[in-house]
Parts: C-alpha cells; sequence; structure tokens
C-alpha cells in the first residue's frame, strides 16, 4: 500500500460524518435533507472497507488490535457517563452493562450500535481478506449474494407493508453493512474502470439519482412500507446506486492542494464528532426542539461545530485524544 494520505478518502469521512450530524438533528422536520443525509453510514462502512481490504495483510493479531482499540473507546464512555447519570437522574448504572447495551443501539450512548457492527465485521475480515486476495472473483461474488439479499429484504418490505429489518437490531443486520464494506473494497480495487467514465457523466448521474433517489424514498416511506425512518432504505436498489455513484465521486474528485490540510484535519476529529454530537443533542433537546426547516438549518451547523470544537479540544489533551480516536 501507498503510505501518503488519500485526501479524498478523508473528504468522504468528512462528508459522512456532516450527513449522519444532520440525519440527528434535521430528524424529519423536513423529509428532501432528512434522507439527503442517510449517506452518511454506508459511507462509513465504504470507507472502512476500501482503507481494510487494500491491505496487504488483515490477520487475527491486526483485527484483534483494531477490537481491543473500539472497546477502549466504548468502555471509556460508558465510564464517563456514570457521573452525570447519577448526579442528574439519580440512576446508579452498570458501566459495563451500559457497554454492552451501546453496541446493540441500547441506553445513553446508543450510537454505538456502529461500533458493534464494526466489531462483527472485523471478527470475519481475516477470513474475507484471504479469500478475496486468493480469488478476486469471490469479491465481486460476494458483493452480488449480499445486494440479491439486501434487494430481497426490500421488495418483500414493500410487498409487507413494513420493514422487516425492524425486527432485526441495527447492528445485526450484517447482510446490508457488509455488503457496503465489501462494495468500498470492491470500488478501490476496480478504481481503473472506475476513472473511465469521464468524471463530467459521473457528476451529471450523481445529481439525477439523488434527486430520483431523494423522491423514491419519500413515496416509498410513506405509501409502501409506511414507515419514514432512513435506516429503512439502505437496502434498496435506488439507494445503494445512489451512495455508491457518491463514493466514487467523492473518490476522483480533483482536490486542491490548498483544500488537502483543512479536509485532513476535519477528518482527524470526524470520530470524535460522530461520539459526541448525540450527547449534546440529547442534553440540547431536554432544553429545546427544534421545528420546522429554519430551525434545523441552524441547529445542525451549529451542532457540527459544537461537536467540532468539543473533539478538538478533546484532542489537545494528550490523556483524552484516546476518546476520540480509533487506531
Amino acid at each position: 500500500m501507498n503510505g501518503e494520505r488519500n485526501t479524498n478518502l478523508d473528504l468522504i469521512k468528512s462528508v459522512a460524518c456532516i450527513s449522519v450530524v444532520g440525519l440527528h438533528a434535521v430528524n424529519m422536520n423536513n423529509y428532501t435533507l432528512y434522507y439527503l443525509f442517510d449517506c452518511g453510514v454506508p459511507l462509513f462502512f465504504m470507507v472502512n472497507g476500501y482503507l481494510l481490504l487494500l491491505r496487504e495483510q488483515a490477520g487475527y493479531r491486526y483485527v484483534l488490535y483494531k477490537i481491543a482499540h473500539i472497546l477502549k473507546v466504548v468502555l471509556s464512555w460508558n465510564f464517563l457517563i456514570v457521573v452525570p447519570v447519577l448526579i442528574f437522574r439519580q440512576k446508579l448504572i452498570n458501566p459495563f452493562r451500559m457497554a454492552f447495551d451501546s453496541l446493540l443501539q441500547k441506553g445513553y450512548l446508543w450510537h454505538f450500535w456502529f461500533f458493534g457492527a464494526l466489531i462483527l465485521i472485523y471478527l470475519i475480515l481475516p477470513v474475507l481478506h484471504l479469500l478475496i486476495y486468493e480469488k478476486r472473483r469471490f469479491h465481486r461474488a460476494m458483493c452480488l449474494a449480499l445486494m440479491c439479499v439486501c434487494l430481497c429484504m426490500s421488495t418483500l418490505s414493500m410487498i409487507k407493508g413494513y420493514p422487516l429489518s425492524m425486527f432485526v437490531p441495527q447492528p445485526l443486520r450484517l447482510w446490508t453493512w457488509l455488503f457496503y464494506f465489501l462494495l468500498g473494497g470492491l470500488a478501490a480495487f476496480e478504481s481503473g474502470k472506475i476513472q473511465r467514465v469521464p468524471l463530467r457523466v459521473h457528476g451529471i448521474l450523481l445529481f439525477l439519482f439523488t434527486l430520483y433517489n431523494n423522491t423514491v424514498e419519500k413515496k416509498v416511506g410513506l405509501y409502501l412500507l409506511h414507515s419514514r425512518l432512513a435506516e429503512y432504505f439502505y437496502d434498496n436498489l435506488f439507494s445503494i446506486i445512489w451512495y455508491l455513484l457518491l463514493f466514487t465521486f467523492l473518490l476522483r474528485l480533483p482536490i486542491k492542494d490548498s483544500c488537502k490540510i483543512p479536509i485532513s484535519r476535519f477528518s482527524s476529529l470526524t470520530m470524535g464528532i460522530f461520539i459526541i454530537h448525540p450527547i449534546l443533542l440529547f442534553a440540547l433537546n431536554a432544553l429545546f426542539t427544534p421545528g420546522g426547516t429554519a430551525a434545523v438549518l441552524i441547529f445542525w451547523p451549529g451542532l457540527t461545530m459544537s461537536s467540532l470544537l468539543i473533539s478538538y479540544m478533546i484532542s489537545k489533551i494528550p490523556l483524552a485524544r484516546g476518546l476520540i480516536r480509533l487506531r
């Protein structure tokens, strides 16, 4: 692998982070914005797949090292939250139980479900990595098989009139997360073929699918799924195409030298923003809940910048910076 930092991946991580904050800040006050922001989670999984599947080696020693650091972050934040919960809610919680629950999208740190899904993917990564490097066709076949599972889930959900994935906790929907993880890796291996498409054509396709997919999600959620939660659209065909077009477009987008340092610096704080913004959101919602498009358009950047500032301050404290970084 080339040791040079990939600024385009930093850009994708930054877009994903801003989108996740937007998804939670906007919520369902404006469905157009809400569905524009649902790209964040798939992009995060695709970035991880791109980076890890492109490695020359990904054995269990490396994987256990990665998992240990995830668990360290999860446990640290759950221990930290014991004090405010005790003070403000007069409730004593078991941080170890809370850490486990947070990986399953429960409790105060429910957004740690992303780490739970990553851990499950990491556990099978060495086998996947070995098979992919021995037989490249396996990678394509696995992506195709998982996409078929996604499409079946999406189609059956529309036929039934409710999302079937609602019965499976979000971190355990591995058919979806493993698909996006492998898709990110496939984009790395097939970058030569992607480059053959003129960037302007790529941009036009992305723009058209952005508009079309946004419309489809609104209609499908309202009339077929009878649920408008963004998490139930990750298996949808048009969403998959949109996420892939967005990921590959950002991956090949020319970045000026003057923009590289700011993008990389912001990217280095994305994990902190991801961790902190729901905690801030919980505290702010106790005081007020923004309603209407104008309010959330102010609230979303404010929440992002506040989370960024706190992450930056934590990164400057040597003993604390491990709270917002996964090695």
